[in-house]
């Protein structure tokens, strides 16, 4: 975890963060990073830093649950597939 406070969450942090809160659609997202200048390509690159952050989850833990939880069911499945070793075995 990166330690921080909400504080050093920047404006376009917190709109992604603000964003995920919501059901939005592809179309919501798309025009959010047309406003932040965020390749859509690199929003889920982002928000999964985000989600890595003490400041992101003290401003919306309930969005950094759920990213954590869907990446670790994303890592499970491509260890289960064999697609994602350890170095260990």
């Amino acid at each position: 975890m990166v330690p921080g406070t909400v504080h050093e969450l920047s404006e376009h942090d917190r709109l992604i963060l603000d964003l995920e809160k919501t059901t939005h659609t592809p179309a919501a997202r798309d025009a959010l990073c047309r406003h932040i200048d965020l390749p859509p390509e690199k929003y889920a690159v982002v928000l999964e830093g985000l989600a890595d952050t003490d400041a992101a989850y003290g401003y919306a833990p309930d969005v950094v649950e759920r990213v954590r939880r869907l990446r670790a069911e994303r890592f499970a499945f491509e260890r289960r597939q064999g697609r994602w070793k350890t170095f260990m075995q």
